[in-house]
């Protein structure tokens, strides 16, 4: 067996161990290998609180979502403990030292020493790991951490025009009017607003006043007589959605009316009308940037949790079961 002892053989033989080791080490890790991660159903429970109170306007997060975010949350969690984040931030070694000030045993008042023993102390005690603000402030570094690049180059007009033309309803300009108004009111005029109303409405169609003196010839309206540029939400704040609805389907160049809002009646004249479009990339650059940025930091996050799932075991509690 002279041939082992040759040195070209020894290159082959190291060159096969360490591809069998780097081919071991990039494998995903088999199920046996990897951690288990229990989500409990207290900690569902937690999570759906935390959601509810960022999103109250959205429908309640189903199972599904709740789960993801759990997983994600905890996964994000361990990650920044084993970085050492905890010992890094100021604002958890503050909570941590704070706390140990609130509990206030007897050696602690005695001798409160500097925020670095108090915090070492809340740590050798395991309040970092009880401690909601704490892992919420970590799992959001963890997040912030992912979802950044260095040196990430900025993008061009042609990847922000093609945003804009793949969601043009993120920013799509309402219709708009700009209009004049006499208005007649219910409280002063009673039972006659609406002869009244219809009357001058005769009468400014036939004589040719113009509309800064045809708003005197009505009651005075404390929030203005012209109004430029209303979209129908600015409309239905003021007047209500019935009067937005119609001024906004009024021709421009005649007087038109009467409209009733909460206040009385008006006589409307339309002086301009835009109709709702998207408008050019120059007009909404910097929310197209800021759009495209944000797509690309959650691109990476998504990325960098879908590799780091890959290294647990997700177990999920029937409810009854979990204890937090």
């Amino acid at each position: 067996m002279r041939w082992i002892r040759k040195p070209p053989v020894h290159f082959v033989v190291i060159g096969a161990i360490l591809f069998a080791i780097g081919h071991h080490r990039s494998a995903p890790p088999r199920p046996a290998d990897r951690p288990t991660l229990v989500i409990t159903a207290t900690r569902l429970a937690q999570v759906r609180a935390e959601l509810g109170a960022v999103t109250a306007s959205a429908p309640a997060p189903d199972e599904r979502t709740l789960v993801e975010r759990a997983v994600d949350d905890e996964i994000l969690y361990r990650e920044a403990l084993a970085r050492g984040m905890d010992h890094k931030d100021p604002s958890v070694r503050w909570r941590l030292a704070e706390k140990m000030r609130f509990l206030g045993d007897e050696e602690t008042t005695a001798t409160p020493g500097s925020e670095d023993e108090l915090y070492r102390k809340a740590v050798r005690l395991g309040l970092d790991r009880e401690d909601a603000i704490v892992r919420g402030i970590l799992v959001r570094q963890m997040r912030l951490l992912l979802a950044r690049v260095a040196g990430e180059k900025p993008p061009d007009d042609a990847e922000l025009a093609g945003y804009l033309e793949r969601h043009p309803d993120r920013y799509v300009e309402p219709g708009r009017v700009t209009f004049w108004h006499v208005f007649l009111a219910d409280d002063r005029r009673r039972a006659g607003v609406t002869r009244d109303a219809e009357g001058l409405l005769a009468r400014l169609r036939t004589d040719a006043t113009s509309p800064a003196e045809a708003v005197r010839l009505g009651d005075v309206f404390p929030p203005g007589t012209r109004f430029r540029g209303q979209s129908a939400a600015d409309l239905t704040r003021l007047f209500g959605p019935d009067f937005a609805r119609a001024t906004l389907a009024l021709e421009p160049g005649r007087w038109s009316g009467p409209l009733r809002s909460a206040y009385g009646l008006h006589l409307v004249k339309v002086e301009e009308k835009e109709s709702m479009h998207t408008p050019p990339l120059d007009a909404v650059r910097s929310r197209v940037l800021a759009d495209v940025l944000e797509n690309r930091r959650e691109a990476r996050l998504a990325a960098a949790l879908r590799d780091l799932r890959a290294k647990y075991v997700v177990r999920v509690e029937p409810p009854g079961k979990g204890c937090g």
